[in-house]
């Protein structure tokens, strides 16, 4: 989720196509264990992607052409980092993401140049939970100053602090490499967002599976003016696992 990537060539096809999305209801207790009122038709193994994750990197996005797109079925957009940078593109884009009709969730790159509570405190100030379709995610790559031990106490307490302000704990994102070295097996139970560029699947350390694979940071994308990451669910995946629970009225 690196924000030094090349902006793709112009010149490219537009894609027009209607996105369709089947909203079923029932009960799952899958991984995660939630129970929850609300199921989306598993993916579609004919299609390249399920999602994508974006940060002000992408500059400004038409997200009426993203959503014609009828294999985009989710989206991640960066929201904070640290204790005090905000995006300045997250406002618009999970605004008209959401008004497109995607499902939206937020992430908040991790920093050991600040304390987790004053990075929470910026999170969840700007990414307001009442604009949430998807459970928060945090970005885990790099350790910085912290040790692998002081690192899994740091996400421990954001995770804590996630849960008791959005109400669910957070998916974490982070490369396979580094997360099976600083992170496993530790949080495996979460839902796990992993980059590994490649044709091969994530492994996980220890028991655990991925949620989501991020398996590109080279895909391009209608209304889209620069390389954007590409993401697939795993096969028996289902998006209902990362939905956010509404309060109830």
């Amino acid at each position: 989720m690196t924000d030094s990537r090349r902006h793709i060539p112009q010149g490219r096809p537009l894609l027009a196509i209607v996105l369709v999305m089947a909203m079923l209801v029932g009960c799952h207790d899958g991984k995660g264990g939630r129970e929850t009122a609300r199921r989306v038709a598993p993916r579609n193994e004919a299609a390249k992607y399920d999602g994508i994750d974006i940060s002000s990197y992408q500059g400004y996005i038409d997200w009426a052409k993203v959503s014609s797109d009828k294999d985009i079925r989710f989206v991640y957009i960066k929201a904070t980092e640290g204790a005090t940078y905000r995006s300045p593109h997250y406002a618009h884009n999970i605004t008209q993401a959401r008004r497109n009709g995607l499902l939206t969730g937020s992430y908040h790159y991790v920093t050991s140049t600040s304390t987790i509570d004053a990075q929470f405190e910026n999170f969840s100030k700007f990414a307001l939970k009442s604009v949430q379709d998807l459970i928060p995610m945090l970005d885990v790559e790099v350790r910085g100053d912290w040790s692998r031990s002081q690192l899994i106490d740091s996400v421990d307490k954001f995770c804590q602090l996630i849960e008791h302000h959005y109400g669910v704990q957070p998916m974490i994102y982070s490369t396979m490499g580094f997360y099976n070295k600083n992170l496993a097996p530790h949080f495996n139970k979460h839902q796990l967002y992993i980059g590994r560029y490649s044709s091969l699947e994530p492994e996980i350390n220890w028991e655990g599976d991925y949620t989501i694979w991020q398996y590109s940071e080279t895909g391009i994308i209608p209304g889209i003016d620069a390389y954007v990451d590409l993401c697939r669910y795993r096969k028996d995946g289902w998006i209902d696992e990362i939905l956010l629970p509404k309060d109830e009225e």
